[in-house]
């Protein structure tokens, strides 16, 4: 087995950089292209040819500064059953994200404090096997109980009952992601009713 189907055992794309990683040139990539073997996605991004679209690793390839957050990341975590329409990411601020918005219109921003943003930061995988980068759910639950005016309701709830009722939660991370966010009022009240 060589580099490359080893790299789509676990992912379902490829970029260029990705590429010279695992010791395959730019033109090897072209070529395969040429051939039919792979399919050029967007600039620098590769699939094989017959593998699905998986918008969630096409939205964040190339994009470093980028974690897939709310609505998605309950989504990504199992807390939603909702097949995301909009991406939720979430950015530091000061980041220019205009290049992202430009490629994908179904693209929700999120801004926060650059001391913040890796906060709950995880790996996870896409419904297609890809790697992401998408929020944990301590964090998941500040940023929605912080945001809720904006948040669907069922959304909301579901996210909050599906994460006390889990054998998974970590209410000494939640409490401690509500302190840094300046919540912690508003978690505890959460944590006593649950």
């Amino acid at each position: 087995m060589n580099a490359l189907e080893k790299h789509f055992l676990e992912n379902n794309i490829i970029t260029n950089k990705q590429a010279e990683e695992i010791g395959i040139k730019r033109h090897i990539l072209a070529s395969l292209v040429h051939k039919g073997e792979l399919e050029r996605v967007r600039n620098g991004v590769y699939k094989k040819k017959d593998a699905i679209d998986d918008d969630f690793a096409v939205i964040s390839v190339n994009n470093e500064q980028m974690v897939f957050s709310f609505h998605t990341a309950l989504y990504l975590l199992g807390f939603s059953d909702r097949i995301p329409n909009v991406f939720h990411i979430t950015v530091p601020q000061g980041y220019n994200a205009e290049h992202i918005k430009r490629k994908f219109l179904n693209i929700k921003v999120h801004y926060v404090k650059r001391d913040c943003f890796n906060l709950g930061l995880i790996k996870t995988k896409t419904p297609l096997g890809s790697t992401v980068k998408c929020y944990n759910m301590e964090r998941c639950i500040c940023d929605i109980v912080l945001k809720r005016k904006s948040i669907d309701k069922q959304i909301f709830i579901n996210a909050l009952t599906g994460y006390f009722k889990s054998k998974e939660k970590n209410t000494r991370n939640l409490i401690k992601y509500s302190r840094i966010l300046g919540i912690e009022e508003e978690i505890r009240k959460y944590l006593e009713i649950l």
